[in-house]
């Protein structure tokens, strides 16, 4: 199966080079089923590398976060939040009230440009002091917070959205700092401790109990919503995933003590050499071009930071070879990054005959103001290319990791998938090569199609999603699923349900908080 991937119907007479060179750009930008395979079984064998400790085989370092088990949706009680990610330090309270009810309370604080460089105490003692007002301005204390447990101390969980290796679900050593901070004395170090020691230090009755990061914060905060929750995936500025793994599977943990773990993917690093990923010129030239060429190139063909700078990277090689403008460009559109992800979505939105919005956002943001009707259709079929290939290559990652959970060593088994696959079955999403795969795929394909016409009940597998380029991107999702189709079987949308999660940095958090309170009380 090839899902069609052509250029936007054009009404207005193109010249053969033209109608060329978008065809030539058809052909780069398409992802044919089988390919689609081929990677999945790839992403797939470097999941169970990753798994089994084994990185020089795996771009994918699956790390363990030690939070194990999920919501169901009827938990009580009320927690801290922290998110820190930016120039925005975020501190709420959210309210679990059970029957998958939250309430959220919170206030944001600017981080400013001396403390992202100010000695990481400084910093800390900064954030230490906002949870303090916040609990003084909204008259926040333990005694009318509701706990599972008798504690006095309020509760915390911490969204910390920087590199780290996490050894503990309340400790985790930062490997270095990204978006702009250089704080010294905190890379090497353990986060939790060193955010602790100035809570402890200001003298705020506060136990920072969980470590997290926004993915994995995405699917807690989707489980208590959806129980039947086993992915969370971001698709917005930046992408990744995480999953729920059975801890038997986890080779690089010690012996388990919980039956399942939630595991952070990474997945925007990817097949990072470009052995398999259908790179294209426009690919290298970003790669090349950013500030950390070579990493991340799975991120650099999906996400939101990217997307305008590919597809403006094209609009020049138009302009180069006189098919688009007249050969002309403009200051502005010369410019790295100019062409925002946003003017893509503003474009693939404009269904009008004329497509004048699209001339609007040329003129006002670009300073194209010499465009005729074909060079709008060019533009606007040059987004859909590069859109839809973002859902497709997302699509893939996520029927991957469905169908890791789906194989016998997986976790979804008994969960949400309608059979029970028994020691003889073959082992969906094994992946030692493109031709067992497209095997695991057709087994796929047949049993939830036979389970359907004997009338089976499919329990979903809920999949909680945040990013802008998900929720906003038109037609992001109606791709998803087109991919999620070609590579699970017609009956996809009854597998798998794709869903916005919402602030999963702040309610994932305190669900995290949560469930590490409850697993130390537990141990007690």
């Amino acid at each position: 199966m090839l899902t069609s991937s052509t250029p936007t119907k054009h009404h207005t007479k193109w010249s053969d080079k033209q109608s060329k060179a978008l065809s030539d750009l058809t052909e780069e930008f398409t992802l044919s089923t089988a390919q689609l395979e081929h990677l999945t079984a790839a992403f797939i064998d470097q999941m169970q590398s990753g798994l089994a400790g084994d990185q020089k085989s795996s771009d994918l370092a699956m790390i363990p976060t030690f939070v194990s088990g999920r919501p169901d949706g009827q938990e009580r009680g009320s927690y801290l939040a922290l998110d820190l990610g930016g120039t925005n330090l975020r501190v709420c309270l959210i309210t679990l009230k059970g029957n998958h009810d939250v309430e959220s309370n919170s206030k944001a604080f600017r981080v400013s440009d001396h403390l992202q460089e100010a000695h990481i105490s400084e910093l800390m003692d900064f954030i230490a002091i906002s949870i303090k007002e916040f609990i003084s301005s909204e008259h926040i204390s333990s005694k009318i917070v509701e706990h599972p447990t008798d504690s006095d101390t309020l509760e915390l969980g911490f969204t910390f959205s920087f590199p780290v290796a996490q050894t503990a679900i309340d400790a985790g050593m930062l490997l270095r700092w990204t978006k702009g901070f250089n704080c010294p004395g905190a890379v090497g170090n353990d986060i939790v401790q060193l955010l602790q020691e100035a809570i402890d230090r200001n003298k705020v009755n506060v136990h920072v109990a969980a470590l997290v990061n926004d993915t994995v914060g995405t699917l807690l905060a989707h489980s208590y919503k959806h129980p039947n929750t086993f992915i969370g995936a971001i698709f917005g500025t930046g992408t990744n995933g995480a999953y729920v793994e059975a801890t038997r599977s986890i080779k690089t943990m010690p012996t388990p003590t919980a039956k399942e773990m939630i595991i952070n993917i990474e997945w925007g690093n990817f097949d990072k050499d470009k052995r398999i990923l259908p790179v294209t010129p426009f690919d290298n030239k970003l790669d090349r071009e950013s500030i950390n060429p070579g990493i991340h190139i799975f991120e650099k063909m999906i996400s939101g930071m990217y997307l305008g700078e590919i597809t403006r990277n094209i609009l020049l090689h138009l302009i180069d070879h006189r098919l688009l403008f007249d050969g002309t460009s403009s200051q502005k559109l010369n410019t790295h990054w100019s062409f925002e992800t946003k003017f893509m979505s503003q474009i693939e939105s404009d269904t009008s005959a004329t497509l004048i919005p699209i001339a609007q956002i040329l003129e006002q943001e670009l300073g194209i103001y010499l465009n005729t009707q074909v060079d709008r259709e060019i533009v606007k079929a040059v987004c859909e290319l590069v859109g839809r290939r973002a859902a497709r290559l997302s699509a893939m990652a996520t029927a991957a990791v469905v169908r890791r959970g789906l194989s016998v060593e997986g976790h979804f088994a008994g969960y949400g998938y309608p059979l029970k696959l028994s020691e003889g079955d073959h082992v969906i999403g094994t992946a030692a090569g493109v031709n067992k795969n497209e095997t695991a795929a057709e087994e796929i394909h047949e049993k939830t199609d036979s389970v359907a016409e004997h009338g089976g009940n499919l329990q979903q597998i809920h999949v909680g999603i945040d990013g802008s380029v998900f929720e906003h991107y038109p037609h992001f999702e109606e791709r998803m699923v087109e991919g999620l189709t070609e590579l699970l079987g017609s009956r996809a949308k009854d597998i798998v349900a794709l869903g916005i999660s919402k602030d999963g940095s702040g309610v994932g958090a305190a669900l995290a908080a949560l469930i590490a309170t409850k697993n130390a009380d537990h141990s007690c």
